[in-house]
């Protein structure tokens, strides 16, 4: 399991975004890319929204509140997106895993760990893999990443 979940993340860090706006070497500069290629979580008063790409699954459940602050369009059809939500990871644990199932889609493979959690899922003719995170430095905040793929 934390083969697959390394995989994921590698995979997800290692590709360019082709999504537009500041290049990657602009966002570094600026402190917001972490040295893996994904966006550094953030806290709620921090993000600049942005919008969700249409290659997302239109009714994939986001916790109540979530800010997306990033996204990235990736080969294959996969597409992140990177959002934030100012409420305790234990929360946002249990909404998304009862949205989630809620909007039709199987959780399969996943692990819980303190501070944070991962799940595949596939449903609604999309795959993909959610991971939620305690964010660091901001109290009772949780980053949430969200791969998804055409099935």
């Amino acid at each position: 399991m934390r083969a697959l979940l390394a995989l994921v993340l590698v995979t997800a860090a290692a590709l360019t975004g082709c999504g537009g706006g500041d290049s990657d070497e602009e966002k570094k500069a600026e402190g917001q890319l972490r040295s893996s290629g994904a966006p550094t979580p953030v806290c709620v008063d921090q993000v600049k929204e942005t919008e969700i790409p249409a290659a997302f699954p239109s009714d994939f459940p986001l916790p109540a509140g979530a800010k997306v602050y990033a996204t990235e369009s990736r080969s294959g059809g996969r597409t992140i997106v990177y959002a934030v939500v100012d409420t305790d990871e234990k929360d946002v644990l249990k909404a998304m895993q009862t949205d989630v199932p809620d909007a039709g889609y199987t959780l399969t493979e996943g692990e819980v760990e303190e501070r944070d959690a991962e799940s595949n899922w596939k449903g609604n003719g999309y795959t993909g893999r959610w991971a939620i995170r305690e964010v660091a430095g901001c109290t009772e905040q949780t980053s949430v990443t969200v791969l998804s793929a055409k099935d």
